[in-house]
């Protein structure tokens, strides 16, 4: 086992070293892809993700639907749902009728579909790593700069026709990934601001844990 840990160990540390250096092939395929949804005013997206790990053999996921409007966003599942008004995130419980309210702190947000067009531009190296499917998919390899992040790479890949963001996978270091796909893409200027405004009253009789 000990030697194991230490493959694994050695395995992060040369990737770190592998990507020493901000890859311009890697830069060039994410800044199209950046700019590519900056220019959608607001857009709907429904994702699969799946959580692996092969140590406890576990295997699971869901199915969701995301909206965003620049920094906003609602998140929508069977069992709960997130909405971030720019301020505050709001996440509720379906099966306990629990809302729970907090203030959003930037270092404590997760990777998800409402920033990870943008996520590579502050604390991240990044390399591109190949082309796929006769040249339609562009793979690309960012590593955290912060080392006491619990992931130690994220793997996106990017389709080389449209630059259109297909699925990105987080490599945790416990041994565990977390590959959402992107099933479903849509441009969707209905999408108001009030949508991502909390109304307790779309939430009858729900607790209300207030933290902020």
């Amino acid at each position: 086992m000990k030697s194991i840990q230490f493959l694994f160990i050695l395995s992060i540390a040369l990737l770190t070293q592998a990507i020493a250096q901000k890859d311009p092939a890697a830069k060039a395929v994410l800044d199209a892809m950046s700019t590519k949804y900056q220019n959608i005013p607001a857009f709907r997206a429904e994702f699969s993700y799946t959580m692996e790990d092969d140590g406890d053999e576990i295997d699971e996921g869901f199915k969701g639907t995301i909206l965003v409007r620049g920094e906003k966003y609602k998140l929508i599942m069977d069992e709960q749902e997130v909405i971030f008004d720019g301020v505050d995130i709001y996440t509720f419980l379906k099966e306990e009728n629990e809302m729970t309210i907090s203030t959003y702190d930037p270092e404590e947000e997760e990777i998800s579909l409402s920033n990870i067009f943008d996520i590579y531009k502050s604390g991240y190296k990044y390399v591109y790593t190949e082309s796929k499917n006769n040249g339609s998919i562009d793979v690309i390899d960012l590593v955290p700069e912060d080392r006491e992040k619990d992931y130690f790479k994220i793997r996106m890949k990017i389709a080389s026709s449209n630059k259109e963001l297909k699925s990105f996978k987080v490599f945790d270091k416990s041994g565990s990934r977390y590959l959402y796909k992107v099933l479903k893409f849509n441009e969707d200027s209905s999408i108001s601001e009030n949508i991502f405004t909390y109304d307790q009253s779309k939430y009858p009789n729900a607790e209300v844990i207030d933290f902020r």
